[in-house]
């Protein structure tokens, strides 16, 4: 049987399947609203998967979801196990609010607690449409963690909001300040989103003992992550679809 992980975010869709192994494949990032795109890759997945489909998805947006789920119905897979708040992913937590807290945040701490298996505390950012930095204690606990506004939202915020300022896509080669308004729009966006990272991250650091693991996720992490740490950052990609993985098909614990 096919089995597939699914993780429904603000800006992109993300799909993988797994191997006769149990291993992750690559994941596909499909449009938000385009269900044709969707059923091209269902259709190329299931042409030789007469036994049907098993899904797991993890979810923080709730129309696209039902939207999702209606796609699935059509389709008929074997069975379809949703996690739609942190409360319901198998991971030890000591937070308030699991019940309406998101399950992709937990998700990626399940995937980085299982990579890890250090006994070493560690913070996990992801970087998304938010970018989250969340602590993990020695003893594999998760704390909760921080959110902030991710890349892409401050740099369309800033654009959507005012009169005149352009919208920017910055990465690393944005200057440090300019002298008209989009390379100052593009220093100001990129390098402040790295200055209030890593503030966050230095902010846990100090109370986590001793010196956590970083471990970066998400979209823009091959961006934010070497100019926050360096060229020895460790950017792990799909945590989330990864802990899918271990909560949903048990398999075995080496990402």
């Amino acid at each position: 049987m096919l089995r597939v992980v699914a993780d429904i975010g603000n800006s992109r869709l993300k799909w993988a399947r797994l191997g006769a192994d149990g291993m992750l494949g690559a994941s596909v990032s499909l449009p938000l609203d385009d269900p044709g795109a969707w059923a091209v890759v269902w259709d190329d997945w299931h042409q030789n998967e007469p036994e049907g489909s098993a899904w797991a998805v993890s979810t923080v947006n709730p129309p696209l979801a039902r939207r999702l789920e209606e796609f699935l119905n059509e389709r008929r897979p074997q069975c379809v196990r949703w996690f739609l708040t942190a409360a319901e992913v198998p991971v030890d937590k000591d937070v308030e609010g699991a019940d309406t807290g998101g399950s992709d945040r937990a998700f990626a701490v399940l995937a980085a607690s299982r990579l890890l298996e250090t006994g070493k505390p560690a913070l996990v950012v992801s970087c998304g449409t938010a970018i989250t930095v969340e602590r993990i204690t020695a003893a594999g606990v998760w704390q909760g963690g921080a959110i902030a506004m991710g890349l892409g939202l401050c740099a369309r915020a800033l654009h959507a909001f005012t009169a005149q300022l352009p919208l920017v896509s910055p990465d690393a080669t944005a200057p440090s300040w300019g002298r008209s308004t989009e390379p100052s729009l593009e220093a100001g966006v990129f390098w402040g989103t790295v200055g209030a990272v890593r503030e966050l991250i230095a902010r846990q650091r100090t109370d986590l003992g001793a010196d956590p693991l970083v471990v970066w996720t998400g979209g823009d992490a091959a961006l934010l992550a070497p100019a926050v740490e360096g060229p020895s950052a460790r950017v792990v990609p799909d945590l989330v679809l990864q802990g899918l993985v271990h909560a949903a098909f048990d398999p075995p614990h080496d990402l």
